[in-house]
């Protein structure tokens, strides 16, 4: 084997290597919801501030880890590729928040769905944004 082509290889096998252990960071570009008001003791339309975080690791063949930063209540999952989605998508839920991911869109949503259901009058929201690889 010539030295280009052995130099061909090592190159594939190292980008082939650096893509399968990709992390991604992904940032909100909007959240909305439905938060109780208190004071006037009514449910309300919600938007809050977007920014919010999640760092994604590959953990093996269809595993990822996904943790939210920043926010009092930290919340992470581990997530595998579900039948009924594509090869670029994955999803994870954790409590009552789920995680939904495409690779190749690099795009996300987040749900959190606790608490109206079970007494409480927590906030429920959707966010969606982008992710970057690292």
């Amino acid at each position: 084997m010539n030295k280009k082509m052995l130099a061909l290889i090592t190159l594939v096998f190292c980008f082939s290597s650096a893509f399968a252990d990709a992390n991604y960071e992904c940032v909100t570009d909007l959240v909305s919801g439905i938060h109780y008001n208190e004071k006037l003791n009514e449910w309300e339309n919600a938007t809050y501030l977007p920014g919010e975080r999640f760092v994604i690791t590959k953990r093996g063949e269809n595993s990822y880890h996904v943790r939210r930063l920043g926010l009092n209540i930290s919340w992470s999952a581990t997530c595998t590729r579900q039948t009924d989605q594509t090869e670029d998508s994955f999803s994870c839920m954790d409590g009552a928040e789920q995680f939904h991911f495409n690779r190749k869109e690099l795009r996300f949503t987040a749900i959190r769905y606790f608490g109206y259901w079970n007494g409480s009058n927590d906030s429920v929201s959707i966010s969606i944004g982008r992710c970057f690889s690292e």
